[in-house]
């Protein structure tokens, strides 16, 4: 797993540096990181390789939210992480969809259960693809692409950005082979990817330009699932 660390203090760097290699040791999850001191040096060497980037967030030049904004209209998905001594600045986080930030001075602790929390991003970001089986062929969907799962009498439609497939089979065919937190069902005949979930209005949920219904049934199970993703934490 390749992790980018972007700080100019060399002491907090080699701190962090040392954090993973302690939590490598700890958990056998395999961690290398490079090190940037500035945004631009960082940028220049950006080819979207990383799983992880940590930034600082008082930095000379581009601050880490400046350079955080930017990330994200390179990599919708990358994981961010900010490391920070300015605590009011930290809530900048939400507008990029920074996992959590680290005060500084950065301890072992709070480094390392923030860091548990963004490789379970990680994770549920790296899945594979999804083979469907429509009347023109075989088509691969990537799962988070998919917006929603729509059931019709023995037919599936699964709504992307850009386009929809209609397959043959039941919605819960669908669950088990997308196996994901990310994914609920607002209803019993729609599963919805909580990844592109906008907005919940009483009992309606949007989901990109939809708005599906939530069943008074399955509504506090959606929403126990909808907070847990949101946590990022594993059902």
């Amino acid at each position: 797993m390749q992790v980018a660390i972007v700080d100019d203090s060399r002491k907090d760097t080699e701190k962090m540096v040392e954090y993973l290699e302690q939590f490598t040791t700890e958990t056998k999850v395999s961690l290398a990181s490079i090190c940037f001191e500035t945004a631009s040096a960082f940028f220049a060497a950006f080819t979207g390789q990383f799983d992880l980037v940590i930034f600082d967030i008082d930095m000379p030049g581009m601050n880490g939210v400046e350079a955080a904004r930017l990330l994200r209209k390179l990599d919708s998905d990358v994981i961010i992480m900010f490391v920070t001594n300015l605590p009011q600045y930290a809530l900048a986080g939400y507008e990029v969809d920074a996992v959590d930030y680290v005060l500084k001075p950065v301890s072992y602790g709070d480094f390392c259960l923030k860091l548990r929390k963004a490789l379970r991003y990680v994770e549920r970001n790296r899945e594979s693809r999804l083979l469907l089986h429509t009347t023109e062929g075989v088509v691969s969907v990537i799962p988070r692409e998919i917006l929603y799962v729509e059931s019709e009498l023995h037919y599936l439609t699964y709504h992307t950005f850009d386009q929809t497939y209609r397959v043959r089979g039941t919605l819960t065919e669908a669950e088990n082979s997308l196996h994901s937190p990310s994914f609920a069902r607002c209803n019993n005949s729609c599963l919805v990817n909580l990844r592109h979930v906008s907005a919940i209005l009483r009992d309606d949920v949007q989901v990109g330009t939809a708005l599906l219904k939530i069943s008074r049934s399955r509504k506090k199970e959606f929403l126990e699932q909808f907070t847990r993703y949101l946590g990022g934490m594993k059902p």
